[in-house]
């Protein structure tokens, strides 16, 4: 039987239904004072602890990565994962902010969803949902992705899964690579271990998910070291669909709204 874990995305909020029902009762704790108890424990690094002082978060769970997801929900955050799965470190980039993603709109050549006028009756077919195949990191899903600059230019990507982050975050490497002109981003100050960071927030003009393309997608570029290699596929993506994630088949899927 398959083991799937979906996790549902409402009004660009998260939850994981190994979670369903515990994170309204899980209880409030102070997000720094539990971060230096797990990292006694456990032994991992926290980049931008200093950023959950006197915030407080839901605790919850004995398996150390949801406990952290669920205690960092608050915070766009990097969950770095060891090949064996075990946490390396953390890097917190700031206090998550309210994102409304624009409209879906979508091309696509010959596969995607189903036209308008489609018959009544054939939900569920396999038209009805993007399929992609996920490459495993960790615990952690990966996509491989291209994403689109203003002017038409490709970049090949592969991003980590993160449904707690509000954006697609993306090193400030691809830039340049992605044709978009510095005027074009917004700066938006980040404190983190090492000091204030300024994230480049921007839009992309599409991210191609096999054969279909979203278009407008919203991105942060960090500076690459802040990141640990690492690119994030955020909410401002997949709060558009509705998202299941095949942990045995290693699939993600992207159902229309």
């Amino acid at each position: 039987m398959k083991h799937l874990v979906r996790r549902s995305l409402i009004n660009l909020c998260w939850t994981c239904t190994l979670l369903a029902g515990t994170a309204d009762a899980a209880p409030l704790v102070n997000v720094e004072e539990e971060l230096e108890r797990l990292i006694a424990q456990h032994g991992f690094e926290v980049r931008g602890i200093e950023q959950t002082a006197e915030m407080e978060g839901r605790a919850e769970g004995a398996e150390l990565v949801p406990r952290l997801r669920l205690l960092l929900d608050g915070f766009d955050h990097v969950i770095v994962q060891t090949e064996t799965g075990e946490v390396d470190r953390i890097i917190i980039l700031g206090e998550k902010v309210a994102v409304v993603a624009p409209p879906l709109i979508i091309e696509t050549g010959g596969s995607g969803f189903p036209s308008d006028d489609a018959p009544d009756g054939e939900d569920g077919q396999p038209g009805d949902s993007i399929v992609l195949p996920t490459q495993r990191q960790g615990t952690s899903h990966a996509v491989n992705l291209t994403l689109e600059g203003p002017n038409g230019q490709r970049v090949q990507r592969v991003l980590l899964i993160d449904t707690g982050s509000d954006h697609v975050v993306l090193p400030a490497s691809l830039i340049g690579p992605l044709g978009i002109s510095p005027n074009d981003l917004r700066m938006q100050t980040v404190q983190t271990a090492n000091g204030t960071v300024d994230a480049r927030l921007g839009t992309l003009s599409g991210v191609w998910l096999g054969e279909t393309r979203v278009e407008g997608v919203s991105a942060a570029f960090i500076d690459d070291s802040r990141l640990g290699g690492n690119a994030l596929l955020g909410m401002s993506l997949l709060g558009r669909f509705r998202v299941t994630i095949d942990d045995e088949q290693n699939q993600l899927t992207l159902a229309a709204r």
